[in-house]
């Protein structure tokens, strides 16, 4: 399959090949990511994730054609753009009065680039690429960058980078575009986050993300889990129920009352 900016996000290319989110899907809940696969489960796309690729289409160009592809985004009585839109363009304001982030935003957009890993096809779209300065870039809208997440596994507060895990994705776009590249081992590019929030006046970041040690382990980690992903999704092994997702809620069968000590 040939894949470009319209079918990137396609159930078709999902199904021949993997990417970050579908990894981070089947970790998250095996079941829905199946039933998605199958096209027998959609998520609505919701207005933070529009406003965020309405920010993407600015920094690729295409913000008016964006406009013209979203009339949700316009009030149908005023024909003003809605609240969240309004604090979109604030943020496209403040990332275009910044010279940092404009300077490390400069290069090729929307770079697709497909290459083997962990025994199955891997497809990335990098926002930028620039192989002049040698670094990729992804552009991230995020509701705060100083707030910090309570993570239960290791018992502490995080940031934004880890909740979304982030240094997974820079590992992972790091090592299919060095691999496409045919550059020998370890040899990565910088990658950088350019962040933006979504407050009523946005902050913005330029954030170093490239550890190569960080990257290491995650790449290992990845490697661990691809087996049973793979097999999952071939039908080998039945997939298993988060019991917490949209999904599973939505298709669970109650089989008898419930304590209500356990609830």
């Amino acid at each position: 399959m040939q894949l470009n900016r319209e079918n990137y996000h396609s159930l078709e290319a999902d199904r021949e090949s993997m990417s970050r989110s579908q990894y981070l899907n089947f970790l998250g809940c095996e079941a829905q990511e199946v039933a998605r696969l199958a096209g027998e489960w959609t998520e609505e796309k919701s207005t933070a994730l529009l406003v965020g690729s309405y920010v993407h289409a600015w920094s690729e160009g295409r913000r008016d054609e964006f406009k013209k592809e979203h009339p949700e985004m316009f009030n149908k009585t005023t024909k003003e753009p809605k609240a969240e839109y309004k604090t979109a363009d604030k943020m496209i304001t403040t990332l275009e009065n910044d010279r940092l982030c404009m300077y490390t935003l400069q290069g090729e957009k929307e770079v697709i680039i497909t290459a083997e890993f962990a025994g199955a096809m891997w497809k990335v779209m990098l926002d930028v690429r620039n192989s002049d300065r040698r670094r990729n870039v992804d552009l991230k809208t995020t509701k705060s960058i100083r707030e910090r997440f309570w993570n239960p596994d290791i018992e502490e507060k995080q940031s934004f980078l880890e909740q979304y895990k982030y240094p997974l994705q820079a590992a992972i776009y790091s090592e299919i575009e060095r691999i496409a590249s045919g550059r020998t081992e370890f040899d990565w590019w910088k990658f950088y986050i350019v962040a933006v929030s979504k407050e009523c006046v946005p902050d913005k970041e330029v954030i170093d993300m490239h550890d190569p040690e960080r990257y290491v382990v995650e790449l290992e980690q990845i490697r661990m889990n691809m087996p049973r992903i793979l097999a999952v999704k071939a039908g080998e092994v039945e997939p298993v129920r988060c019991g917490k997702c949209d999904y599973c809620k939505s298709t669970r069968q109650l089989t008898g009352a419930v304590d209500y000590r356990k609830i």
